[in-house]
């Protein structure tokens, strides 16, 4: 079945790897519920979605990341579970607007996945809400703090630049060169350099000043409209994007207002600096994923000095903007 569907069938066709995958039925459960369902309608890249053409949603990630671990570990339930629940704490708009807000999404999914009708899906199937969140918090195939390569970042990865059109291997041909060992996804020397490269043209793609500001901006809107209105900030939680932007819109805040009619319908009025402006919003980009996949069971970048210098160009990307509007 497509994506665009209802998840009622018993088999879920991943386009973008171009495979059929079958879920457990706490799975379409899953698949089915409010907190999963409502990630159709957050943007996987954040504000940057509204003036690009990569519009992809966080349950398109969600499915991919899914179909990946059903694919190398099918087996594992828990941890098929873990990647088709990881990211249904985030808030609209996702990491701008949750940093600027102080929310914590990890901490948010652990509470939906306790609290939640997500709780009472899993309780039906015998799993323990404790042993997904224990997945969640520790490394993983998933993900970990490591600078290995896990299933959530490698869709991410792969996910963003096929629809930026900017790949060297199809990604339904790249994840056929993938293997694990243990917990860590390999590669040989051949894949390993595309591999890299997708990962490289993420970061190159998304930190364009032009991406960052639109964040910025979002995340200043936002801070406006809830310092006017300080009661409504909760209810943020469980909205999604086009409500958020609703919001905004009909903010008594005049700033507020006027930013998401900027990054609505007039974003060619975005000013990005090199240095400070009166009423600039400052960004520095500072945290790179270093992500790698391993190559014979080492970092590839210690078997492959291309792979090694192409990793390297992540530290050229460090800048800082100021970023404002006319």
């Amino acid at each position: 079945m497509s994506l665009e569907n209802t998840f009622a069938s018993g088999r879920i066709w991943e386009p973008l790897y171009r495979w059929e995958k079958t879920p457990h039925k706490v799975e379409i459960e899953l698949f089915q519920s409010p907190p999963v369902r409502r990630l159709k309608f957050l943007h996987h890249i954040g504000a940057s979605a509204l003036f690009t053409p990569i519009v992809h949603s966080r349950l398109e990630h969600t499915i991919g990341v899914w179909s990946l671990m059903a694919h190398f570990f099918p087996k594992e339930p828990l941890l098929r579970i873990a990647a088709l629940l990881h990211d249904i704490g985030h808030l609209p708009f996702s990491h701008a607007v949750e940093k600027t807000l102080g929310f914590d999404h990890h901490a948010q999914t652990n509470l939906l996945i306790e609290e939640s009708c997500i709780a009472d899906i899993l309780h039906r199937h015998n799993i323990s809400p404790a042993s997904i969140i224990a997945i969640l918090n520790q490394d993983s195939p998933l993900s970990g703090h490591h600078t290995l390569l896990g299933l959530d970042h490698l869709d991410s990865f792969l996910r963003d630049t096929y629809a930026a059109g900017k790949y060297t291997i199809p990604p339904y041909e790249m994840i056929r060169k993938l293997r694990f060992r243990g917990e860590f996804i390999e590669t040989d020397q051949a894949a390993a350099l595309p591999l890299v490269t997708s990962i490289i043209d993420d970061h190159r793609m998304l930190l364009q000043p032009e991406f960052l500001a639109m964040d910025a901006l979002l995340a200043k809107a936002v801070i406006h409209h809830y310092d006017a209105d300080p009661g409504v900030r909760a209810d943020i939680q469980g909205m999604v994007d086009h409500e958020l932007i609703h919001v905004l819109k009909q903010s008594k805040d005049a700033t507020a207002s006027d930013i998401i009619r900027v990054l609505l319908h007039e974003p060619h009025r975005i000013i990005i600096r090199q240095e400070p402006a009166p009423g600039s919003i400052q960004v520095q980009i500072r945290k790179l994923c270093k992500k790698q996949p391993l190559i014979n069971g080492l970092p590839a970048s210690e078997v492959c000095v291309e792979t090694a210098s192409k990793l390297a160009e992540l530290d050229s990307l460090t800048a800082t903007y100021f970023f404002t509007y006319s």
